[in-house]
């Protein structure tokens, strides 16, 4: 009896104890830490404009329009997690001055609004203000508008996509495709134990932000894309599977283009060949209005 007390009290301890670490970590990866801003285009010799706009659900979001009088195209670029606009810039910059560029902050990153990141669930709501701000502003209100997004930033893009007439071209780099398989594979470390942290870390997300994983997972959206888009992944990305890629590849409609590149999951590949090859896809379906 006394064994049996112990062994219900040893198995009630562990869940108390898996159940703090999920909400710890839970807490930590809804709230991310604030990414400074370490680099402005000015620092790279880029004319820019700060600017400000507004989400349909009251989010203040911060950006940069870097504009170029020769282009007849924009670039919207999406940061991945946990980062910010600077990040990204220095990889993007290759594609000015041919299109304009437009860089901001997702909720609850760098200098937007925001306490709380939803993985897709509402940041697509950010890209389609950004979308809004570029047709209200006189010099970009008649470009054509495409989109580069890297990791979390490349999922949004093609949920953002989805049943929208105003993207014209995607590019993703390094985009997951299913956001609960991204969960377990977060806690790949802790063996098969993975499997326990993952559900109960889906089902309290599904609690606190009120919505369906499956809802933000690219491969069930990216049917629904009305452009072309060009998947780019490292075979040997440790974070995001390539599988991801192969399956979203194998589920967008036409016209669609893949980029295999190699190196790890936070080192992007920004070689002379991976600048051609986007510049190259941008300027098919964006410069010269191709379909």
């Amino acid at each position: 009896m006394i064994k049996k007390r112990m062994l219900i009290r040893i198995v009630f301890d562990v869940a108390i104890i898996i159940f703090a670490v999920i909400i710890i970590i839970g807490y930590r990866a809804l709230r991310p830490p604030r990414m400074p801003v370490v680099i402005t285009p000015s620092d790279l010799g880029l004319p820019y404009e700060k600017v400000e706009f507004f989400t349909d659900d009251g989010k203040k979001l911060s950006g940069w329009l870097i504009y170029s009088k020769k282009a007849q195209g924009v670039i919207i670029c999406l940061h991945g997690y946990p980062a910010n606009k600077s990040d990204i810039l220095p990889f993007v910059e290759f594609l000015y001055p041919d299109f304009s560029l437009f860089l901001f902050d997702f909720r609850a990153h760098g200098e937007s609004e925001g306490k709380i990141t939803h993985f897709g669930l509402k940041e697509h709501l950010d890209v389609k203000a950004a979308i809004k701000y570029l047709r209200s502003n006189e010099k970009t209100r008649n470009a054509k508008i495409g989109i580069w997004g890297y990791s979390m930033g490349g999922a949004i893009a093609i949920i953002s996509a989805d049943g929208s007439p105003d993207i014209k071209a995607i590019v993703t780099d390094a985009a997951f495709a299913n956001f609960p398989e991204m969960v377990t594979h977060y806690y790949k470390n802790f063996g098969p134990f993975k499997y326990v942290f993952a559900s109960l870390s889906r089902f309290l997300g599904r609690y606190i932000l009120r919505s369906d994983f499956s809802t933000n997972s690219p491969e069930n959206r990216i049917s629904g894309i009305q452009c072309p888009v060009l998947i780019i992944h490292s075979e040997e990305d440790e974070f995001v599977p390539f599988e991801h890629a192969k399956r979203l590849f194998d589920k967008a409609p036409q016209v669609k283009e893949m980029f295999v590149t190699h190196g790890a999951h936070t080192g992007l590949a920004c070689t002379s060949e991976y600048q051609k090859r986007v510049l190259d896809f941008f300027t098919k379906y964006l410069y010269r209005g191709e379909k």
